[in-house]
Formats: structure tokens, sequence, C-alpha cells
């Protein structure tokens, strides 16, 4: 299927009509809210005193007031950030302050439509800057001097950075040089009980994977008879997922990627449109409805706890994981299950063994710095020195150490992981604007049946609300 992309007028759909309204005015007033960049000259480190002000989100993806850069106080990332923050200080001869917020990019909105400085610099999940991003009331990093959007190395890889960019610019980058910043941000990765496993006389999961045998026949095998009854009388579940997610994962296990564009003719293709992809759909089916249903312990709803639930309260053998549910500080795994490894969704037949797709929906640690922002040019320069590595842990090897001592018991966990947002691995799918809707549809009827039912639909919303991302990071990034 495909489909030419003309160029639209930026639109906004969202959820409340005040926002709407409120957000509209800010698109308007966009260009006049944007200040002139002023441009620091290479060697002129001196900031003069100036202080620049960070917005922080406060939320437990943040660790909120608790935390320095987002790492958590009193742990070894917290430490080095904070001697970093220090040395950046005495170095450029400038201040570095803090701020928190319940939302962090409701605070730039509201200085935006009010003309008031409050921070430099935001730090924002893009779930929430999703309604501002084509708004105006961020500053396009991509024409600022003192930063290159384009090293992806230093500031994420297009797919994370896919819900920052909107019609040509580039709004939000990720620290992806300070450690664990980009992963938190990926979904689609199975946690395992090894204590379970190990009671079964079972094969373990991460021991397929590793020889190249975790395919859909042995994930089949796995979710028949990776279930048994507890002392208590109650079934342990081989797997625990919401349908939502299992779904997702399954489509793109197959070979396809959820959307192409072709850069040279401006048309695109649908990745769910195709013979590889409706195998894969048609195979989640089988698994929902054949003689593994019994096994699994799925949940029609969307909850994104259904997977980690089931792995910490024991009813399930494996359960979806998101990434942050193994990274996060409030309530990761790692501190309700001793014994737990990891293994990607298992490989469709038409792919290489030991291929595996992740997806990111929304992308958390994305810094913006707000039209309102006194000086962009000055605060980018500081960027670029805070979040150059830190200090011991500037390679793989020491970050995947850090996961060992950590986090997992089995350095494969570690290196799995360490891998799981790299961008041959991870994509963006968007999940608003309607593109979610064809999921539902997918669970509640035959996938046939869905895919021709919403086929202009999706062609429509694609238009519309992707394919502002997609063309951009084209423009910036080329294939």
């Amino acid at each position: 299927m495909k489909k030419s992309f003309l160029k639209k007028t930026a639109a906004l759909v969202l959820c409340a009509v005040f926002i709407l309204i409120c957000v509209s005015c800010a698109a308007e007033q966009g260009e006049e809210l944007a200040p002139e960049y002023t441009t620091i000259l290479p060697g002129d480190l001196d900031l003069n005193n100036k202080t620049f002000v960070f917005g922080m989100v406060k939320d437990y993806f943040f660790e909120g007031k608790d935390s320095v850069l987002t790492y958590i106080y009193n742990t070894p990332f917290a430490d080095l950030a904070l001697k970093r923050i220090h040395d950046v200080e005495s170095t450029l001869n400038c201040k570095i302050e803090f701020r928190y917020y319940d939302r962090a990019s409701e605070a730039a909105y509201i200085d935006a439509l009010s003309s008031t400085y409050r921070n430099d610099l935001i730090q924002e999940e893009t779930y929430w800057l999703a309604s501002y991003i084509p708004t105006g009331i961020f500053v396009d990093l991509a024409l600022l001097d003192n930063i290159d959007v384009t090293n992806e190395e230093k500031w994420g890889n297009r797919e994370l950075l896919l819900p920052s960019m909107w019609n040509g610019a580039v709004y939000g980058v990720v620290p992806a040089l300070h450690p664990l910043r980009t992963q938190n941000s990926v979904s689609g990765i199975i946690g395992i009980n090894e204590d379970y496993v190990k009671t079964m006389g079972r094969d373990d999961p991460r021991d397929y994977y590793e020889n190249g045998q975790w395919t859909w026949d042995t994930f089949t095998d796995v979710l028949t008879n990776y279930t048994f009854t507890a002392l208590s009388g109650d079934q342990v579940y081989s797997f625990a997922s919401d349908a939502s997610r299992f779904i997702r994962c399954v489509a793109f296990s197959n070979g396809d990627d959820f959307i192409t564009y072709h850069g040279e003719d401006g048309t695109f293709e649908l990745g769910l449109y195709t013979p590889t992809a409706l195998t894969a759909l048609n195979q989640y089916y089988e698994w929902m409805n054949g003689p593994t249903r019994s096994s699994m312990l799925v949940t029609t709803d969307t909850n994104a706890f259904a997977g980690i639930n089931g792995l910490i309260e024991g009813t399930a053998v494996m359960g979806h994981l998101e990434a942050y549910q193994v990274l996060s500080n409030t309530d990761s795994i790692a501190y309700s299950l001793d014994n737990y490894g990891i293994v990607p969704y298992p490989s469709g037949p038409d792919v290489e063994p030991k291929y595996y797709k992740t997806y990111c929906e929304s992308t958390d640690f994305t810094i913006c710095i707000p039209v309102m922002a006194r000086d962009p040019e000055a605060t980018a320069l500081v960027m670029n020195a805070l979040y150059e590595p830190l200090e011991g842990y500037e390679t793989k090897e020491s970050i995947i150490e850090y996961l060992d001592k950590n986090y997992f018991l089995d350095t494969r966990d570690s290196a799995l992981f360490y891998e799981l947002a790299d961008p041959d691995k991870t994509y963006f799918q968007q999940t608003t604007d309607g593109l979610y809707d064809i999921w539902p549809a997918l669970i509640a009827s035959s996938a046939t049946e869905a895919l021709a039912k919403y086929e202009e639909f999706l062609i429509t919303r694609t238009e519309k609300y992707l394919l502002p991302h997609i063309v951009t990071a084209y423009e910036i990034y080329g294939d």
C-alpha cells in the first residue's frame, strides 16, 4: 500500500476543547515568541556568571526532587552528575539551578502564552510534550550552532527523537551518552521467573535465544508447557501481558517496519499491510484463541502492569515488561524478584534467528529549550558540557558491568538490555491521533477484517499526524 504525501498545515487534535483552543493560539504566536539566537563563538567559554534554570518534571520516571539530572541521590550516577554540574559551573563561569514541576511541558506552554521567562531548559516525557510540539513553543534545536542534533550517539537516535520532530524542526533531544537514559523508553521484552523455570526442570528461554532457537514454534511450546499448579492450588500461568502490548510486539516480529518512507518520491508503506505482518497477526490470533489460551494470563484491557504484576505476584512464569519497569528506582522488578531474566519477543519464520524489534511510543528524559529561554545558544553550550559521558561510564562494557552489579544476575541479560534502544532494534510507534485505534480492532476481530476496515483511516491519519515526524527525520538525517 502506497500513498503520496502532500504537505499539510500542522494540526493538533487534543482531548479537551480548552487545550485545543489555547494551544492553537500558541501555534499562531509561535514565530512572534521565538527570540533571536545569540551565537557564542568557539572559545568564548565565559558565561559571565549567568544562571541557567532547568525545569525538571517530578514524576517517578525522573525521581522527582530526589535526583540529580534524573539520577536518584546517593547513587554512583547521581554523585557523578553532581560533580559534572559543579565542573561545568566552574569551567563556563555559570550557575545551574533546578526547578521542579508536575509537568514541565505545561510550564513551558504557560510561559509562552504569557510571554514569561522561567526556564532555560525543560526535561519531560514526550507523551506530555506531544500536544505542544507542533505549536512553536520550543526552539528548533537544529538551528543552533552549539548543538548537533544529527549526533545520534550523543543526542539519541532518530527513532527516539521522532516524537520531538515536526515539519522540519527538531524540538527535543535525549542525553544518550549518560548511562541508561535511552533504554528507559523502550517496550517489548519478556521477563522470566528463573526460579520457576528451574523448579519445573524446563529449558531456560534465555538459552533458546542465545542458541538462535527463540522462534514462534519454541514460544508455542513454552506457552503450552511452562505452567503448573502452585502449592496453594492456584495455577501459575506461562505468560502474563495485556492484549494490546502482546499484539503490538508480535505484529512486527516477522520482519516488518511500522512505516517505510520513500523520500525520493514522497510515498510510504504501512508495515501492517504486508503478507509477513498478516502471518504474524494470524499467529497472535492462534495463540490467543487456540490451545495455548488457557495457559496464558492475558488481559483484554490496556494495562501496562499486567506482565510485571504476573511476575511479582508469582502468577506467571513469564511476563511482558517495559524497560522502565526494570530501571525505575521506585518500583523496579529487581526489588521484588530475586532471580529474573529477560528475552526479546520470539522471531517469526521469515527472519533470521535472534531477530527482534522493540518499540518506543514515548521518549523519557527529552530535553527542550522553551522559546522564552533567555539565550538558547548559551543553554545549548551548557547542555553540551553537562551531557558528556559520566566519568568511568564512557563505554558499553562499563555500563553492562553496572547492570550486572545492580539489576541482573546473568550478564546475558545486561548485554541484551543495553542494546534494546539501538536504532536497528527499536522504532517509533505512534499511538496518538487515532493511530492506536487499529490495535483494539485487531484484538476484537480477524486481522483481514480489521485491516480492510481501517486502511483508508490509517492512511489519512498517517499523512496528517505521523509523516510530519517521519519527513523531518528524512530531511535531517537522510536515509
